[in-house]
């Protein structure tokens, strides 16, 4: 399947969303309950975390131009333990897209499709990721520029009609459960950017990879804005204690909104942010798995194994049989410490670049 070629824009949208797509859901209360009125601002502190990760896989693209980060592997540690790096990988993002998709569900079960069953929901976006898919990157960054824009402007609206609910004195105490607890989490729940390395596993479909540098610093501060922006808004809406305690707390905000008898009830325009804005990132991420484990198991026919995936999400997103486990146990336990399967690969193979392989290229250049 021709992978095709996208711009930069279509690229910072595509990993955008695809980072921005959580704050809808579940992880607000949960960044909340770990550190209480600090959590907009230890998301920037997991941002800066990432984008220092971001770094070490940018100085492997700019050793290896012209590959991708699953053929970087190959290079600096053989291909039989990069096989095993690229794995891990597709193992991350499948789940991501696994526990992500659940959230949705669960979410858009409670408050919107009370009486539809979670596989009916699940099915349906499952379809249309699978379908995105067939399209390939090149028709995957075209639907994701059309519609970003038009997101963006959604999200902004609606947080700025929000601001009747804000009361100031919320944020306070402004370091939470303390400054050290807050640091503590914001670099362990920096795995909350580690979708960062789709820009390494598309990096072909760039028209110039040394651009790659810019499209993932531009695609981290935006995300990361995007994140605070949200968890800022919630806790000066709610006490820290009762968001908590809600499975959707962005969506409650915007379902506050009330501007006179004819201007309430706003939240479908924060409904249509949030679906689209799954579809696209989930798509992302989905996509980005297909590609690792093509990698791995040398297969140049991405259509069975686009269906085969989605099968296999089917299932993985419906094999937990509660909500609650997933806000107590599995969100809580990937965000923090998802870091250890997004950045060891990384980790790894720059510190043998750096060690072993950084030497060599600069003496093959010099002669």
């Amino acid at each position: 399947m021709d992978e095709g070629k996208i711009g930069n824009v279509e690229m910072i949208c595509l990993l955008v969303n695809a980072i921005a797509c959580k704050a809808f859901f579940t992880s607000v209360a949960a960044v909340v309950e770990k550190v209480g009125t600090a959590g907009w601002y230890m998301v920037l502190i997991s941002d800066i975390v990432a984008i220092g990760v971001f770094s070490q896989m940018y100085a492997l693209s700019k050793a290896y131009p012209g590959k991708n980060l699953l053929e970087i592997y190959d290079d600096i540690v053989g291909k039989k333990v990069g096989k095993v790096l690229s794995f891990i990988s597709c193992i991350m993002l499948f789940v991501t897209v696994s526990i992500t998709l659940r959230e949705f569900t669960d979410a858009t079960n409670v408050y919107l499709l009370h009486e539809s069953p979670p596989g009916f929901i699940v099915g349906m976006f499952i379809i249309a990721m699978v379908t995105v898919c067939f399209l390939g990157i090149e028709g995957l960054g075209r639907v994701a520029k059309f519609l970003s824009f038009i997101l963006l402007f959604n999200f902004l609206i609606v947080m700025v009609l929000s601001y009747r609910t804000f009361q100031g004195y919320k944020l306070f105490p402004i370091l939470g459960y303390g400054l050290g607890n807050t640091v503590r989490h914001g670099i362990m729940r920096s795995s909350a950017f580690g979708e960062f390395i789709l820009l390494g596993v598309f990096a072909k479909a760039l028209n110039n990879t040394k651009d790659l540098g810019k499209i993932g610093y531009k695609s981290l501060i935006i995300g990361g804005l995007i994140i605070s922006i949200v968890l800022f808004s919630v806790i000066i809406s709610f006490p820290y204690y009762v968001t908590t305690e809600l499975a959707d707390p962005l969506y409650i905000m915007v379902s506050l909104i009330q501007y006179g008898r004819f201007f309430q009830r706003i939240e479908v325009v924060f409904i249509f942010t949030w679906n689209l804005s799954t579809l696209i990132g989930l798509t992302a991420i989905f996509y980005g798995s297909i590609i690792c484990y093509c990698h791995v198991f040398n297969i140049k026919d991405k259509k069975p194994i686009i269906i085969s995936f989605g099968i296999s999400t089917y299932i993985s997103t419906l094999i937990v049989p509660s909500i609650s486990i997933i806000l107590d146990y599995i969100v809580p336990i990937f965000r923090g410490y998802g870091w250890i399967g997004f950045y060891t690969p990384i980790f790894i193979s720059w510190a043998i670049w750096l060690l072993f392989r950084r030497g060599k290229q600069t003496n093959v250049e010099k002669s």
